[in-house]
């Protein structure tokens, strides 16, 4: 980078441009705070949600093996053949911590009994039972993958601003600071030779004036004044 012009207009420029530059390392070091305040909270609740999805899946795969130990693997897939259906899901964004994140918004996962296309007096309570306990697991999946992509999205923001916080702390406002005591140096040093050079011809200019005092210059005589 080319050495800044020592002028009064750059050094004012570097101060003000180091001053706006301190403004917005702390407008995002604020960012920042919000941002891990809001990415704490979300993934408190996602530890909390992995959680309960985890017993959720332990309690639907029991129930599956009951079923099939009391009916067989046959029976049970049959059932399930029958018990298929969608699920639709719709994408929203919502806006977090001035961060843009993705909702999933979706009708119930978990059905009566009687929507799930089979017999229900022919299908044994098991069946019903882990059918119920996959619903609520699919439910909880979707539910969770929300709040995952939220998280993710918090993460990516923090460290994004984190870096921006870190550049303008450690590169930028430093650089432009060094810029503008280099500036006032060479300012300072100017004025101090200028000062100098003003002194040298005042002494020189004394020393004029003193000398022709000193000894005056005789005025030339007129011709033919004198015989």
């Amino acid at each position: 980078m080319d050495a800044p012009t020592p002028t009064r207009s750059e050094l004012l420029a570097r101060r003000r441009r180091a001053t706006l530059a301190v403004q917005g390392r702390d407008l995002l070091q604020d960012k920042r705070a919000a941002l891990v305040r809001a990415f704490q909270a979300r993934s408190t609740a996602l530890l909390v949600r992995l959680e309960e999805l985890s017993r959720t899946a332990a309690r639907a795969h029991a129930r599956l093996d009951r079923a099939r130990a009391e009916l067989g693997t046959e029976a049970v897939a049959s059932a399930s053949f029958a018990a298929t259906g969608r699920v639709g899901v719709r994408l929203t964004s919502s806006s977090v911590a001035g961060v843009v994140v993705v909702d999933a918004e979706h009708a119930p996962v978990r059905r009566d009994p009687a929507a799930r296309g089979y017999a229900t007096t022919l299908v044994d309570p098991h069946v019903d039972a882990a059918a119920d306990a996959y619903e609520q697991e699919v439910q909880d999946l979707l539910d969770l993958a929300a709040l995952e992509l939220t998280v993710r999205r918090l993460a990516e923001e923090i460290a994004s601003t984190t870096r921006r916080v870190n550049g303008l702390e450690h590169v930028v406002i430093p650089r432009l600071r060094s810029e503008a005591r280099r500036i006032a140096l060479a300012l300072d040093e100017r004025e101090r030779e200028e000062t100098a050079r003003l002194k040298r011809a005042r002494a020189r200019a004394r020393r004029r004036a003193t000398a022709r005092a000193t000894h005056p210059v005789p005025t030339p005589s007129t011709p033919g004044s004198t015989r």
